[in-house]
C-alpha cells in the first residue's frame, strides 16, 4: 500500500500498487492547489463529539452546494507543519469565510447555529482578535439564548483542552 496525497483538493489515500500510474514529469513540478485551512476564532467538534455530524454538514452545504464565491480573510498561520491523517502536510491558514455580496462570516453563522463555539480568550491577546472575538460573541449568545445546537440542554461544559494543565497533587512524604 502506498499513501497518496492529491495535489487538487489535498486529501489522502491508501492505495495498492497495482492502481498507481506515472505522473508525466510536467505534473511533478506543479504546486498543490488545496491548502490547509481552520475557521479562525471558533472550535467546531469533531466528527465523533455531539453535533460534529451536523456541523461538518452544514459545512459543506454552505459552501459546496451553490455557484457562491467566498473571500476568506488569513487571520493567522499556523506553521507548525504537522501531517494531520487525511490532510496531508504543511501550513494551516486560520480563516475568516465570507460569501461575496454577505455581510456574515460562515465563522459567524456556525456560531448561530450552536455548530462552533468561540475559542478560548486569552488575556495577553492583539487588539484585533479582542475586536474579532467582541464581533463573534453575539452570534454565540444568539445560539446559547435560542438554545440552538449544542447549546440544546443550557451551557455547555468546557473541555479538557480548554481546562488548563492538570496538576498532580503535591506535598512532601
Amino acid at each position: 500500500m502506498f499513501e497518496v496525497f492529491y495535489i487538487d483538493f489535498g486529501n489522502q489515500e491508501a492505495v495498492p500498487y497495482g492502481r498507481l500510474r506515472p505522473v508525466d514529469p510536467s505534473m511533478s513540478s506543479a504546486p498543490g492547489l488545496a491548502q490547509l485551512c481552520s475557521l479562525a476564532h471558533i472550535k467546531v467538534p469533531s466528527l465523533d463529539e455531539d453535533f460534529g455530524q451536523e456541523a461538518a454538514e452544514y459545512l459543506s452545504d454552505y459552501m459546496l452546494n451553490g455557484a457562491t464565491e467566498f473571500v476568506a480573510t488569513i487571520e493567522e498561520k499556523d506553521t507548525s507543519g504537522g501531517k494531520v491523517k487525511g490532510q496531508g502536510t504543511g501550513n494551516i491558514l486560520i480563516v475568516t469565510l465570507v460569501a461575496v455580496g454577505s455581510e456574515h462570516s460562515l465563522n459567524a453563522l456556525m456560531l448561530q447555529e450552536g455548530l462552533a463555539r468561540l475559542e478560548k480568550r486569552k488575556k495577553w491577546e492583539s487588539k484585533e482578535r479582542q475586536i474579532a472575538f467582541g464581533s463573534l460573541e453575539g452570534y454565540q449568545e444568539e445560539a446559547r439564548t435560542d438554545r440552538r445546537g449544542m447549546w440544546q440542554y443550557g451551557d455547555i461544559q468546557s473541555d479538557e483542552e480548554d481546562a488548563g494543565p492538570v496538576r498532580k497533587p503535591g506535598g512532601r512524604r
